[in-house]
């Protein structure tokens, strides 16, 4: 016995499923450019947001003690404005001082407003604490990476000068140019290969090689100005 398809029971052909292959493809495509799109908007507006939300905070700070707060030189579950060890500071994966604690302990802000959401989100995986951890309370723990990675502060603890310390001398200095916190700050893959965290926005696209870009950071001014600062080449 044999059997007849009627002509609207055919099968697809190899080359209409192909077709719809590369459709879904491209769909594809398109949904996810889009979706990191709005992923790195909602980063950027995040982040500016906290930058202005910690610069009320420590300003505030200073009308209340005619002065910025030092800042937190240990990466820690309480500020550490006492003590700054080299690699295991709260910023910049450990080698530089970040925005204190103090400023959440004396409820000026909420601690979430001292980071990144790039960084944050990014470099959630939880690591063992650095080995120069040893007198803070993340010692011997599993920690999510994002610890070491509060904004950076141009300000050191007090045993390295205070908020007298930090790159400049951001009580004195004249120059309004002057920044005052970062997102990460430093190239950390310059002391340590295996530390090394990208920076977190793209800035732009270099004009003379289109398949590479630039990334960067915002910075707060010390006069409350938001600005993106190109850093890194990636290709």
């Amino acid at each position: 016995m044999s059997t007849t398809l009627l002509p609207g029971n055919r099968g697809f052909t190899l080359i209409e499923i192909l077709i719809v292959v590369a459709i879904i493809g491209v769909l594809s495509a398109i949904v996810s450019a889009n979706y990191f799109e709005a992923v790195d908007r909602t980063d950027r507006a995040a982040c500016q947001q906290n930058l202005r939300t910690v610069y009320s905070a420590l300003q505030s700070y200073r009308l209340d003690y005619n002065r910025f707060p030092p800042g937190d030189g240990l990466a820690d579950i309480r500020s550490r404005t006492d003590l700054t060890t080299f690699g295991c500071g709260p910023a910049a994966n450990g080698y530089w001082s970040g925005v204190s604690l103090l400023l959440t302990e004396l409820g000026y802000c909420s601690e979430d407003s001292l980071y990144c959401p790039a960084l944050r989100r990014a470099h959630n995986t939880p690591i063992p604490a650095y080995a120069a951890s040893s007198q803070s309370g993340f010692s011997g723990k599993q920690i999510p990476q994002w610890r070491y990675l509060r904004f950076a502060y141009n300000s050191a603890a007090t045993d390295a000068g205070g908020y007298n310390g930090g790159e400049q001398n951001i009580e004195k200095d004249l120059d309004d140019d002057i920044w005052l916190v970062r997102c990460l700050h430093l190239d950390i893959g310059q002391f340590d290969k295996e530390r090394h965290i990208p920076f977190p926005f793209r800035v732009r696209t270099d004009e003379e090689n289109p398949a590479r870009s630039w990334y960067g950071e915002f910075e707060l001014t010390l006069q409350g100005t938001i600005r993106l600062r190109p850093v890194e080449l990636r290709k």
